[in-house]
């Protein structure tokens, strides 16, 4: 069976890893498979899974949640971040996880790191003992992924500077974060009512659930944290720059003002009515030369007794 990539038997106090040609799904078994795979339907079907709960399972776009269906049997739809080569982080996996007949069915359409390192862990002899605890590790080991990214955002955070005005880092931080909580706050909610269902698997080991459901709830809140911290970030960056415009404004508008009265002056004499006024005098320039610096002056001490200047200084 080409969908099946792997297939374990929990039956035992040691699992042991079977065959991937498995017709008939049988309790405390494991049966990891790819999602996209045609013939998927068709064994779920034949093994008398609701059409139903087949769609749902096998839904191209699904959000983390949990569904409870009869006798003890439930589906929850989890994400991971996406950890392969060339991928977007924040393009988050879906693993679809459906507990039926006593067996555990879990479906991917793209690898996930934290599945590959439980089946690794099997391969040596060194992973779950149970379903209760496969199922454990499995949200445990995309909470840890998660937290895992979560620290790259925390070193690129740690690297922003509020005088540095470019914004592009700072927007694909909030943008991976935003992408990040759409799913993981589901999630919190669905690990919340997996563990409230008190399905034969959670009864098991309530201690292990509990810790993973506050996990995810820690992630939320450092996920909620560093939004914030990039939101404070922007608005010092604004302030800043606001700062730096009214900065050059006042400056624009404190030499518009000096240069005013003198621009007026200048002005009036350079109207050709009735002759032009100190043409016939060899130092009408020089006298006025010596006003204006004077008229400066005037201007200059005015405003440093009101403060004018010293506000562009303290800027």
């Amino acid at each position: 069976m080409g969908f099946m990539i792997e297939h374990w038997d929990f039956s035992t106090p040691m699992a042991t890893q079977e065959t991937t040609t498995a017709e008939h799904i049988q309790p405390n078994h494991w049966y990891h498979c790819e999602r996209l795979h045609p013939d998927i339907r068709s064994w779920l079907e034949d093994n008398h899974v609701p059409r139903a709960t087949v769609d749902h399972l096998l839904a191209d776009e699904s959000r983390p949640s949990f569904h409870p269906l009869d006798d003890d049997n439930f589906m929850l739809i989890l994400r991971g971040i996406n950890m392969n080569e060339n991928a977007s982080p924040e393009d988050m996996l879906s693993i679809r996880i459906l507990y039926f007949q006593g067996a555990l069915i879990s479906t991917r359409k793209i690898p996930s790191r934290a599945i590959m390192e439980i089946r690794q862990a099997l391969a040596e002899h060194k992973g779950p003992k149970s379903l209760a605890s496969l199922l454990n590790q499995i949200i445990e080991g995309l909470n840890g992924k998660i937290d895992l990214y979560l620290d790259t955002i925390e070193e690129t955070l740690n690297e922003f500077d509020v005088n540095d005005e470019s914004t592009y880092n700072h927007i694909a931080a909030q943008k991976a974060l935003i992408s990040i909580k759409r799913f993981i706050r589901p999630q919190q909610y669905a690990i919340r009512d997996l563990i409230e269902s008190e399905s034969e698997l959670v009864t098991s080991r309530p201690h292990q659930y509990r810790f993973a459901h506050n996990n995810i709830t820690r992630i939320n809140e450092t996920i909620e944290f560093y939004l914030g911290e990039v939101a404070l970030f922007q608005d010092e960056i604004k302030h800043n720059r606001d700062e730096k415009t009214n900065k050059n404004s006042y400056l624009f508008t404190l030499v518009a003002t000096i240069f005013l009265p003198t621009s007026f002056l200048t002005g009036l004499l350079g109207i050709n009515i009735g002759g032009m006024p100190g043409v016939e005098s060899s130092m009408a320039f020089t006298w006025f030369c010596i006003a204006l610096i004077v008229i400066f002056g005037l201007e200059w001490l005015l405003f440093k007794r009101l403060g004018f200047t010293n506000k562009t200084d303290d800027e």
